[in-house]
C-alpha cells in the first residue's frame, strides 16, 4: 500500500513539473548577423591620367621690353606684333594621396604632362621652336567632401620647358643688318601654380575630376651679342598659362571604403 502511494506521488510531481515547464517562455535564437554599411572615404593613394589644354595668359611681343645697347636696333620689318599660336594640348598622368578627417580632405598630388602644339612665329628670330615640351606640378590639395563629391583648392610648385625663341636674332648694328647670337638662357623653368577643382567618385574606386590651374614659369631672359659688341637683352615674360583639364583616377583606399563600425548582436 505504501509503495503504491509513493509511486502515485512521484507521477503527480512529474506531471506538475512538465506542465510548469511548458508554461515557461522559450529562449529566442540569436539574430542573424547584419554586415555593416560601408562608409565612403577619400582617404587613400590614387593614380590616374589626364588630358586638357594650356593657354598662354600673356601674349606680349618679345621685343616689347627688349633693351638694345651698343648701337643695336631691330630691323624695321620685324617690329610687328607677336602672333604665336598660344594654345597647347596636354596629356599625361598624376598620382597622389588623400587623408579625410570628417568632411575635410587634405592631400598632395604630383603630375606630369606632355605639351604639344604652340607654333611660334617670333619676328626677327631665325630658328624659333617649341612644338613639344613638358609641364609638371607638385601641389598640396585641401577641400570639403560632400560624400562622393570633393571640392578642393590647390597650389604648389610648377616646372617645365619654356617656349624657345631661338638663338639667332636679326637686327642692326649702327644701321647695318647684323646677326646677334646667344648662349645664355635656359628652356627649363621652375615657378608656381594655384587653382581649384572638383572630383566625383562614380564608383567605389574610380573618380573623375575637372580642374583649373594658373601657372607662372617666370621669364626667359637671353642676351644676344653681335660681332661688333652691340647687343640686345630680351626678357620675355610670356610663361604664364591658364590650364584646364579633366582626369580619371583609380583609388586604392587605405582601408577606407568599408571601414564602418561592426554590428554587435544582442541576446
Amino acid at each position: 500500500m505504501l509503495r503504491k502511494l509513493l509511486m502515485t506521488t512521484v507521477a503527480a510531481s512529474a506531471m506538475v513539473g512538465s506542465a510548469y515547464a511548458a508554461d515557461l517562455p522559450r529562449r529566442a535564437p540569436p539574430p542573424a548577423y547584419v554586415p555593416p554599411i560601408p562608409i565612403f572615404t577619400w582617404t587613400g593613394f590614387y593614380i590616374g591620367a589626364n588630358v586638357g589644354g594650356a593657354f598662354r595668359a600673356n601674349n606680349t611681343g618679345l621685343l616689347d621690353n627688349a633693351v638694345f645697347f651698343g648701337g643695336a636696333a631691330p630691323l624695321a620689318a620685324f617690329v610687328v606684333a607677336n602672333n604665336n599660336n598660344s594654345g597647347r594640348f596636354l596629356v599625361g598622368g598624376q598620382a597622389g594621396v588623400n587623408w579625410q578627417i570628417n568632411n575635410f580632405v587634405l592631400g598632395i598630388e604630383g603630375d606630369g604632362d606632355v605639351a604639344i602644339g604652340g607654333n611660334n612665329n617670333f619676328p626677327g628670330f631665325l630658328n624659333p621652336r617649341t612644338n613639344t615640351g613638358f609641364f609638371g606640378t607638385v601641389r598640396g590639395r585641401g577641400g570639403i567632401a560632400f560624400d562622393r563629391l570633393l571640392v578642393y583648392g590647390t597650389g604648389g610648385v610648377a616646372f617645365g620647358t619654356r617656349r624657345d625663341f631661338g638663338n639667332t636674332f636679326i637686327g642692326t648694328s649702327f644701321g647695318v643688318p647684323t646677326l646677334f647670337t646667344t648662349n645664355t638662357g635656359s628652356n627649363t623653368a621652375i615657378g608656381y601654380t594655384v587653382g581649384a577643382g572638383v572630383e566625383y567618385a562614380f564608383l567605389n574606386n574610380w573618380s573623375i575630376k575637372g580642374e583649373y590651374l594658373f601657372a607662372d614659369l617666370g621669364a626667359n631672359r637671353r642676351t644676344f651679342i653681335a660681332p661688333t659688341g652691340a647687343g640686345v637683352i630680351i626678357d620675355a615674360r610670356c610663361e604664364q598659362f591658364h590650364i584646364v583639364r579633366v582626369g580619371l583616377n583609380y583609388r586604392f583606399n587605405w582601408g577606407g571604403y568599408g571601414a564602418a563600425a561592426p554590428v554587435v548582436a544582442r541576446y
